[in-house]
């Protein structure tokens, strides 16, 4: 049970709607601080900017009250100063006052000073003697006692003129303690009970607000669950209001449509090469049983070694077919290189595909340029490609061509310039393509139905292999059909 407590707060500290309150708590606390630190300085500042006037109206009233006697003792008239109507920040009575000659000798001075003095420096003096009024605060002095007791003491230092003369110097000074206590107070109720309480009431809050801002995801997260690959076909529901979550469930639903469309064609793809390479598989296993079975002569075994190399060479041109797709799959980028002449390319294919043409007794033509200048300047012959794969793209397309060919008919292949590069054209006169099997011939392992040609069959790789090589080498194939006329096939390279 011990184990499992801080278990569960490093998972509740880790959720994304803990951090959101925790980030809320904190922006809110630093903009709290920052309101509750200025209130307070404005606060203070007004207090000790009224703390000074309520000193200076002091010292004028008292400059009108006093008076000394032939020993030199302060007297001031209170009621004076009590019929002014004023009113002060500290307690009358607490003021400590003394009164000095122009040169700053000791004239008179309050009973509560006793033996001590309102310090006087030359400095301030000489600022006195020019008719300036002088604030200064004298700290307290900590652990040893002052003659004003506890806080700071504010002293307003004034001359009193009369006649265009100053006749005496007036030094009024008053503790700041109880100043000091308000704003101590103020401290108290902002910074250790105002600010945390509104901290955990915004906790508490943004908590509450974090959790019914994740309610939706939550259940979207629900749903999600729920899926697997035997419910591809369901989708999450889409909230009616145009917002995150909305475009958040169109989004995970277009991801599950994608996701269903591949799962959908990597089974087809699975169950279509089994099939595949099932067949000629078979084939071989049934001519082994039926050679097994007793003593043939030379030609039949000759018949036998001929179909069995048939066979595995259909097996091999599929196994190699699967790879490359596979490698088309993967999404890994191709090394591509400059200066591949096409020309080059096309022609070595045609010369490997030489003896299969004759066999079917099909003609292969091919012309490169359309006229001399072409021939002069074979710059657009170059392009950025990777030479192999280019071999079987028109391996593919030529190789087709001559499977759908009648004997006797002659496969037109042209390596010609275009307005954005190079192109390259391979027209046969054979069965040609239906309408309606026209959009899926680049798909894996389409074939159309009821082929009129010798070996026709094909493993349905090979369009769509080519399909991939153009798209990979930035080209476009092109087709025209007609059924009984023959097709063309053009790849566009830019």
């Amino acid at each position: 049970m011990a184990d499992r407590f801080p278990l569960a707060m490093r998972a509740l500290f880790s959720t994304l709607r803990f951090r959101i309150t925790m980030l809320h708590v904190a922006v809110f606390g630093l903009a709290l601080l920052a309101f509750s630190a200025t209130l307070y300085m404005v606060y203070a500042r007004n207090q000790s900017e009224e703390f000074d006037r309520a000193l200076y109206n002091r010292a004028l009233g008292i400059a009108r009250s006093i008076s000394i006697d032939t020993r030199g003792q302060l007297e001031i008239n209170n009621a004076l100063i009590e019929e002014s109507g004023r009113t002060f920040p500290f307690q009358l009575g607490n003021e400590f006052i003394e009164v000095r000659t122009p040169a700053g000798g000791q004239l008179a001075r309050s009973l509560n000073l006793q033996t001590h003095s309102i310090p006087m420096d030359p400095a301030m003096l000489s600022m006195l003697q020019q008719g300036q009024f002088v604030y200064i605060t004298l700290p307290s002095g900590g652990a040893a006692p002052t003659f004003w007791g506890k806080g700071n003491l504010r002293l307003l230092s004034m001359p009193l003129i009369a006649h265009g003369q100053t006749q005496v110097l007036l030094q009024l000074g008053v503790s700041t303690h109880a100043l000091d206590e308000s704003l101590a107070r103020l401290r108290t109720a902002l910074f250790l009970v105002g600010v945390p309480i509104m901290l955990l009431l915004s906790g508490a809050g943004g908590w509450w607000l974090a959790g019914r801002s994740f309610q939706p995801i939550n259940r979207i997260i629900a749903a999600t669950q729920q899926l697997g690959a035997e419910r591809l076909g369901e989708r999450l529901p889409v909230p009616t209001a145009d917002d995150e979550l909305k475009h958040l469930s169109v989004t995970l639903n277009e991801m599950l449509d994608r996701l269903e469309s591949a799962f959908k064609s990597q089974q087809r793809f699975v169950a279509d090469a089994s099939h595949e390479l099932k067949t000629p598989l078979t084939i071989l296993q049934g001519e082994l049983d039926v050679l097994r079975r007793q003593t043939r002569t030379p030609a039949e075994y000759q018949a036998f070694l001929t179909s069995a190399s048939e066979e595995l060479h259909r097996i091999s041109q599929i196994i190699q077919n699967l790879l490359l797709l596979a490698r088309a799959d993967s999404g890994r980028p191709l090394r591509l290189k400059d200066g591949v002449r096409l020309d080059e390319v096309v022609l070595e294919v045609v010369e490997r595909l030489q003896s299969f043409a004759t066999r079917g007794q099909v003609k292969l033509s091919m012309k490169i340029g359309g006229n001399e200048n072409e021939l002069d300047d074979k710059s657009w012959l170059a392009i950025r490609g990777d030479e192999d794969l280019l071999g079987s793209l028109f391996f593919n397309l030529i190789h087709n061509a001559i499977k759908h060919s009648a004997a006797g008919q002659t496969i037109e292949i042209r390596v010609e310039p275009s307005e954005d590069g190079a192109r390259v054209k391979v027209r046969d006169y054979g069965t040609g393509i239906r309408p309606e099997d026209l959009p899926h011939i680049f798909e894996r392992f389409h074939r159309a139905e009821n082929p009129t040609h010798r070996d026709a069959s094909g493993t349905g790789l090979g369009l769509a292999l080519a399909h991939w090589i153009a798209e990979a080498h930035h080209a476009t194939i092109q087709v025209e059909s007609k059924p009984a006329e023959g097709s063309t096939f053009t790849v566009n390279f830019k």
